[in-house]
């Protein structure tokens, strides 16, 4: 009886949606290359200032060597910071809250495409967004974008669960409100776009979902003000105006980045307002190509309701970041869920098709996959052509991306294979392997760029550094000063790999006797004479030993 019970209960936890969900998101963000390193820009950045917030138990301050920089809202640091106190600093701490928000993103777009047709287009759509590359890759970045996203959708499922459940309207409302309200901690006022692109659904839609007349949203708006606004009053009271005046100074400079008054001071746009039409597609193929079908099926069939919502959102949420003057990778990750869920409903109609007796119709889904396999033997012939090359003809550096080719080209010789084996009847099983098959070329690619240190260890040469002799046993043992510590590269990844910092100095002279200290040589040339000890050389950059100086002593 009991082994009745166990086994009902292992194949109804196997019908599980979410354990699928789970498994396939999951196992792709646990794997990773054995050493890991932080980018610089933007991830090193956040993961110092948390490093600092913590170790001086100032919750208030977003700054740098001393000095307040408010040009960014301080959601990102206190997540990374709590990460810190709960499971110590490393790599995978600062990048927890980020990953923890992506697989909540996920999930997340699963439940919110449930309610397209067929319902199963929101799985579909869950596990599309979690084989896109730049998506993925940004799920393992220590920075504010997932945190974002993640809001954006959380208030987007609370509005859609207060209209199946209109008795709760209130209280989902308020929780869409507050998840909006957060967005501004989170990532300043880029979360007014998407509010923005919510007013189709909620204008037009109103006579059916009644958001903008349910007084929980504007509660919720309210309520979660109220962290922003302690923070900024906080703030305003320790430093005047100055939180203030640098934070919406960031918004109107990277506002005005592609106008003529931008200056190389400030932010210059190296981009155009059709920046997004090519990148976006160039980095999500082929799921581009299943959106516009899912999105065409959406247009055609009224029945499926909220068009606004599935159409109109990413319609105008890409519309108000094109006319956005700092166009960058990580703004687009917006779009990505709606994109995903589109290509959902479009993975499901061709799996439909691929299924379909009638000839005109299974032709169409053989066709791409003859083309797919196409592309995946290009991948594998270069993948394997980058590995073979003899080490002197090809960089170290270069080579591994010969295993994102060899193993993406893998995975999507599935769906050629099945085509070209295709029985006159087709299973739902092996329409179901033949989708799948779409998903595990990137998800080898990705899992290649997780193994391999491409995606992860971003700055291999300085972590290694840093961990051997002679540098290690200094770091581990004395406080090292900064020389004029600015915002590069260099600087933001020795600090954060400094266990034991010291002061910020404008000079070499300004070293205490014997101590230690990293200077950029270029920018400040260390003096021949002086007896400075210079233990190790990173590029422009010395780990100087100062001299023994003899103590002042008073005359008479």
């Amino acid at each position: 009886m009991l082994s009745k019970r166990l086994s009902y209960g292992l194949r109804s936890l196997l019908h599980q949606e979410w354990l699928w969900l789970l498994l396939w998101a999951g196992g792709l963000i646990l794997l990773s290359h054995p050493q890991q390193s932080l980018m610089a820009y933007d991830e090193g950045y956040y993961a110092q200032q948390a490093r600092w917030m913590l170790e001086k138990n100032d919750w208030i301050t977003v700054g740098w060597w001393g000095s307040p920089i408010f040009d960014r809202t301080i959601g990102a640091q206190w997540l990374i910071a709590l990460s810190y106190h709960w499971f110590g600093r490393s790599e995978w701490a600062a990048r927890l809250p980020s990953i923890v928000a992506s697989v909540v993103s996920i999930f997340l777009t699963w439940r919110i495409g449930r309610r397209l047709l067929p319902p199963t287009a929101g799985l579909w759509g869950a596990a599309i967004l979690a084989v896109m590359p730049l998506w993925m890759q940004s799920t393992k970045l220590a920075t504010q974008d997932m945190v974002l996203v993640a809001l954006e959708l959380f208030a987007i499922w609370a509005l859609l669960h207060s209209e199946d459940h209109p008795h709760q309207r209130i209280g989902w409302g308020m929780l869409a409100g507050i998840a909006l309200s957060i967005g501004f901690l989170a990532k300043s006022v880029m979360i007014v776009l998407p509010a923005i692109a919510l007013l189709p659904y909620l204008i037009w839609s109103h006579r059916s979902n009644r958001h903008l007349t349910n007084l929980g949203l504007y509660y919720g708006l309210l309520f979660g003000a109220v962290p922003s606004a302690i923070w900024l009053s906080r703030s305003v009271a320790r430093y005047g105006p100055l939180p203030l005046n640098q934070l919406f100074e960031k918004v109107i400079l990277l506002s005005r980045a592609g106008s003529e008054s931008a200056t190389p001071a400030t932010f210059q746009s190296t981009t155009t307002i059709t920046y997004y039409l090519w990148h976006i597609p160039a980095t999500t193929f082929p799921w581009v190509l299943f959106a516009l079908v899912g999105a065409w099926l959406l247009w055609r069939h009224p029945q499926v309701g909220r068009r606004t919502l599935w159409l109109g959102y990413p319609v105008v949420l890409l519309m108000l970041l094109s006319l956005f003057d700092t166009r960058t990778w990580y703004y687009s990750l917006q779009i990505y869920p709606f994109l995903a869920l589109l290509a959902g409903v479009g993975l499901e109609h061709l799996g439909r098709w691929y299924r379909s007796r009638a000839p005109r119709r299974y032709r169409v889904a053989v066709g791409l996959s003859w083309a797919i396999g196409v592309l995946a033997i290009l991948f594998l012939s270069a993948g394997a052509a980058l590995l073979l090359t003899p080490g002197e003809l090809i960089g170290d550096e270069i080579r591994p991306y010969g295993w994102l080719g060899v193993l993406g080209g893998v995975g999507w010789l599935v769906p050629w294979l099945m085509a070209v084996n295709r029985p006159h009847r087709v299973s739902l099983l092996q329409q179901k392997l033949w989708q799948w098959g779409w998903l595990l070329g990137p998800w080898l690619g990705i899992a290649a760029a997780f193994l391999t240190g491409l995606w992860g260890n971003y700055s291999p040469a300085i972590k290694t550094a840093l961990t051997t002799e002679p540098i290690a046993p200094i770091l581990a043992h004395h406080a090292i000063h900064m020389i004029q510590p600015g915002g590069d590269r260099d600087t933001i990844l020795l600090t954060f790999y400094t266990p034991h910092l010291g002061r910020p100095l404008t000079d070499w002279s300004q070293i205490p006797s014997e101590e230690y200290a990293w200077g950029n040589g270029r920018i400040v040339p260390l003096p021949e004479a002086g007896g400075y000890e210079i233990i190790a050389t990173l590029g422009d950059w010395h780990l100087v030993r100062a001299p023994f100086l003899p103590p002042m002593t008073p005359r008479g």
